[in-house]
């Protein structure tokens, strides 16, 4: 399949307004029945919560670790202190993945949710979008690069496989990993996370980095990005323009929030994963959709959310988890009484629809998000693969 090929299949959704409506609706009623269950848990679950101490704004520990080859790549991370103590789950690791820009806090709310003695849990930092240069050794950006980066780290601290917890732009990193390497992802935790269709945020990005940004990503190529003069000349522009957003009135300046924080790094980081392959983002997406469904799922999302539709939110979770084509897991066993689960159909019971929300669900939804995780995560291991769909 040629780049073209790629760019008109997945620029817009190819579904016709029957489809997308039946399909939304099929998500829709799970969405509706699993916070009808969940209701009663998440506040049984918040009731024992010290919540005055999770609101505490004391500045998290942080604790940078970096793991380094002898090929000059590096990729810094950040894990919670256990103190030493043993974990409720040993055998599970959660790796966080946030979006652009990320930041230390970026899964606070859902770290203090968790707690520090459920499971691991790691905050990996991409190079790049941890704001140092992204050129580490034989380390340059590319998306392969990058793939093979995650892989060896996981390799390096002794991690067979992992859950992966992504929002927005970090769903580009994980899924593709998750595409390349199956066996390295326990499941999946989708938080607002990019859709396996072009959507408007992108969209709205992209305009403003080929208009003010003037980096053209139809047109420039990869080594171009390694230019000291074109990063040196980037980076004027971005301080540039973010001074010009600075000027405008607070309630204007909201709808520019993320462009208002957004380095050098984290722009030509995002434009050299984007121009890996020949076909660029449609070829991610072709392969987002090729992800093996027997990876398990669980999708949170908002339907105001100014960035990703929910009709493409929506389109993904009918492909891999209430779709006809969807892999199905039977839950053999129940590790909570409450709230009561459809046994056939496992991921179905963990698709999210937080009406009250943003595309910043991570932070807004935090403690119900950590709660849910746990009950997710939990219940993996009590789980099999059966053949029966699942049809609507």
């Amino acid at each position: 399949m040629s780049g073209l090929d790629f760019f008109l299949k997945y620029e817009n959704d190819q579904r016709d307004q029957k489809t997308i409506q039946q399909q939304g609706q099929a998500v829709n009623y799970f969405a509706d029945r699993n916070m009808k269950a969940f209701d009663p848990y998440l506040k049984q679950q918040i009731s024992k919560m010290n919540l005055d101490k999770l609101s505490e704004k004391k500045k998290p520990k942080i604790n940078i670790k970096k793991v380094e080859f002898e090929d000059g790549r590096y990729i810094e991370y950040r894990e919670i202190d256990n103190e030493g103590k043993g974990y409720e789950l040993p055998n599970k690791t959660i790796i966080f993945v946030a979006g652009v820009p990320g930041g230390i806090n970026y899964f606070n709310k859902i770290e203090k949710s968790l707690g520090t003695s459920f499971c691991r849990v790691i905050n990996l930092y991409l190079p790049g979008f941890d704001r140092k240069d992204e050129r580490r050794g034989t380390y340059q950006g590319s998306l392969d690069q990058l793939i093979q980066l995650i892989e060896d780290f996981m390799k390096k601290i002794n991690l067979e496989k992992a859950i992966f917890a992504l929002h927005s732009f970090g769903g580009l990193a994980v899924k593709s990993f998750a595409y390349e390497k199956p066996h390295r992802v326990e499941a999946l935790i989708q938080i607002a996370s990019i859709p396996i269709t072009k959507w408007q945020g992108y969209k709205l990005y992209e305009q403003i980095e080929k208009q003010v940004y003037q980096l053209d990503f139809e047109q420039i190529k990869f080594e171009m990005l390694q230019q000291e003069e074109l990063r040196s000349k980037l980076s004027e522009t971005i301080n540039t323009f973010q001074k010009q957003l600075q000027d405008l009135p607070k309630d204007q300046q909201k709808q520019f929030a993320v462009l208002m924080t957004l380095s050098m790094y984290d722009v030509i980081s995002m434009l050299k994963i984007r121009i890996s392959l020949p076909g660029k983002l449609n070829e991610l997406l072709h392969r987002m959709r090729q992800i093996s469904k027997k990876i398990p799922r669980m999708i949170a999302y908002s339907p105001k959310d100014d960035l990703i539709s929910p009709q493409l939110v929506e389109e993904e979770i009918y492909e891999f988890i209430v779709g006809e084509n969807a892999t199905q897991y039977q839950i053999l066993e129940q590790v909570n009484e409450l709230p009561q689960l459809d046994k056939n159909n496992f991921c179905s019971n963990y698709i999210f629809r937080f009406d009250d929300a943003s595309h910043m669900v991570q932070q807004e939804k935090g403690l119900e998000l950590g709660i849910l995780m746990k009950h997710f995560i939990k219940q993996l291991d009590k789980t099999q693969v059966i053949n029966n769909q699942t049809k609507i």
